[in-house]
């Protein structure tokens, strides 16, 4: 890792940071659908890292979002890997290309669901919030969860089922009427 532009005074760092921080988990995303096996997911999305901070003087806001440009970036880097892999891979570089073209459409749509979700989310009455929270951000099981509110696991899972049909109704609105 020898390369001057490290040391570049041009390059914004803390923007970097906020750039990649908020695009980094749909990026490795976007590298793993091509790649199709996490260890050499975890190889190009480490390689890319690097090769976005050492191009990012380059980057130019106005002709492409940081995402768009860092998955170019990306799917360089998996072509480089396939290369020096030479032989391991399933798919025909046309065949990567229409996977990475219908990936990036695809990462675009759940992007948008992803934001009109969290929005659901602070749309719901706090005990719904809460059981979401309990169920997926803490990972706790249903039985555990009516256990702990004195309630029939059978409820539990239908409270989760009406607040999943609550927050998909609310997606779909949203994306229907662009946001």
């Amino acid at each position: 890792m020898q390369s001057e532009e490290f040391g570049d005074p041009h390059i914004d760092r803390q923007q970097f940071v906020e750039e990649f921080s908020k695009h980094s988990r749909r990026l490795y995303g976007f590298i793993l659908s091509l790649t199709m096996n996490r260890d050499d997911a975890d190889e190009v999305f480490q390689t890319t890292s690097i090769v976005l901070y050492q191009k990012y003087a380059h980057f130019e806001p106005i002709s492409a979002s940081f995402y768009t440009w860092a998955c170019r970036v990306a799917y360089l880097e998996v072509l480089h890997f396939r290369r020096i892999k030479r032989g391991d891979s399933l798919l025909t570089e046309r065949a990567l290309e229409l996977l990475r073209d219908e990936v990036l459409r695809r990462s675009d749509e759940l992007q948008q669901r992803e934001e009109a979700l969290v929005e659901c989310l602070k749309k719901l009455s706090d005990p719904d919030r809460a059981l979401i929270a309990e169920r997926y951000y803490n990972n706790v099981a249903p039985k555990q969860i009516a256990e702990r509110l004195g309630r029939s696991t059978y409820a539990i899972y239908r409270s989760l089922t009406r607040v999943h049909a609550t927050l998909r109704r609310c997606v779909n609105r949203a994306l229907a009427y662009g946001g």
